[in-house]
């Protein structure tokens, strides 16, 4: 989750405006904490949970106008 959550701005530049996101591979208790750090520039989906480990998907905010 540390690297996910490291990358979240860097992240955030490379994903247009609108355009999809997808993050995986982190345990359930570590999801609040990744979602915390997208959240500001996603809007982002309920995780969907399987076997304890989480997907955390969304669609970049559009700028302001």
């Amino acid at each position: 989750a540390g690297p996910l959550v490291e990358l979240a701005p860097r992240l955030a530049e490379l994903v247009a405006p609108g355009g999809a996101l997808a993050l995986s591979g982190m345990l359930e208790q570590q999801a609040p904490e990744v979602a915390a750090a997208y959240n500001p520039h996603f809007d982002l989906d309920p995780p969907l949970l399987r076997d304890g480990w989480v997907l955390i998907s969304g669609r970049r905010h559009s700028p302001c106008p």
